[in-house]
């Protein structure tokens, strides 16, 4: 007795919840490894996972034309491509969460991270429903958009808002060219789904560029790899040699009080990892609470940085003489957030530096 045609129903009928555990599966698996490996590596993960959710979500659309599945390999396809496209979206999903988190700061990009989050429930709510053939092609656009605003920069070697509206117009290109694939293999398919489709990719497209025009979307591919307050900073031919009293514990949230003696400086001192011939300009806002007004810009140094460097570029700015209080450091490329230091000076006598690097 022949149990494929059996499996085949097995798997026909519980799709739903075997798409649910690929869809996790893929998003976990690689929410665990991304964060470990080159962004070289990663890349070709990503176009690997798009290409699979590409094909499969094309032949999702496709089997819809078959009147009949009697014929074993149709029914082994109406049920693969389903759960293929839900394995591969749920892998470039998990990427994205890693890479846009590890490149941003919660507090300010909290609410594209959350829209990540949003798509993954999307997912399971439209898996129950007709639509859900229709969500798939929009959450494929979605993950073609995320995908080209991470690799544009990577071959363009810079961030911007030309390199943004690049990538938007690449991605809308593809996906165009993708659509035209769907009609020509159903067309009576693509008339019905096309309205909700370009509706959602368009709500879409508003959110993702609102968010990158107001610094909510991290500038991918760079992230700060370290950042700290220091006393004291010197550089020589074998690297930085800085001084401090004592750094913060990495598990500690808070922010560090910072002992101050009046009249001297306080150095902040920053790497940040960038791919290969990456080269964008960095920026070091130095901002102090002012009760009753908020924060207050008191410094702004800017300077360029070249990728590459497996510890990450690394860079410093100080302020003369900062007043006792809360500050913050934020870095910057051009209006994307690639960290924030939070931390609070506290005037003192003297400062005994105990704790000296060579960064």
């Amino acid at each position: 007795m022949n149990p494929f045609p059996k499996l085949i129903a097995w798997v026909a009928k519980n799709e739903r919840p075997l798409g649910a555990a690929l869809f996790s599966f893929g998003f976990l698996t690689d929410l665990f490894t991304f964060g470990l490996l080159p962004v070289s590596v990663v890349n070709v993960f990503f176009i690997t996972y798009l290409v699979l959710a590409a094909v499969a979500t094309f032949g999702t659309h496709l089997i819809s034309v078959f009147r009949e599945r009697d014929v074993w390999w149709r029914k082994l396809l109406s049920v693969l491509f389903p759960l293929a496209a839900q394995y591969a979206l749920g892998g470039l999903l998990s990427g994205f969460v890693v890479f846009y988190a590890k490149s941003s700061v919660v507090s300010v990009s909290w609410p594209f991270l959350l829209l990540l989050v949003a798509v993954y429930g999307g997912n399971e709510y439209f898996r129950k429903h007709k639509e859900h053939i229709v969500f798939q092609t929009v959450l494929f656009f979605f993950a073609l958009y995320a995908y080209a605003i991470f690799a544009l920069p990577l071959i363009t070697h810079a961030l911007g808002p030309w390199v943004f509206l690049g990538s938007t117009l690449a991605a809308g290109v593809v996906f165009g060219l993708f659509l035209y694939l769907l009609k020509m293999v159903n067309a009576p398919r693509y008339k019905e789904s096309r309205p909700p489709i370009l509706a959602w990719c368009a709500g879409i497209l508003l959110a993702v560029t609102a968010s990158y025009f107001t610094g909510l979307i991290p500038p991918i591919p760079l992230f700060l790899s370290h950042a700290e307050v220091y006393h004291a900073l010197s550089h020589d031919a074998g690297g930085y040699e800085v001084k401090t009293n004592a750094v913060k514990p990495w598990w500690n949230p808070l922010p560090r009080v910072v002992p101050h003696v009046s009249g001297t400086p306080l150095y902040v001192f920053t790497s940040v990892t960038a791919p290969i011939k990456f080269s964008t300009k960095e920026t070091h806002l130095w901002e102090y609470y002012q009760e009753g007004s908020g924060w207050e810009v008191r410094n702004r140094v800017s300077f360029s940085i070249t990728g590459g460097r497996a510890g990450g570029y690394r860079g410093y700015s100080l302020t003369e003489n900062p007043v006792a209080g809360k500050w913050r450091v934020t870095i910057l490329s051009g209006s994307q957030v690639v960290g924030r230091l939070h931390f609070t000076v506290q005037n003192a006598v003297s400062v005994p530096l105990q704790d000296v690097q060579t960064l």
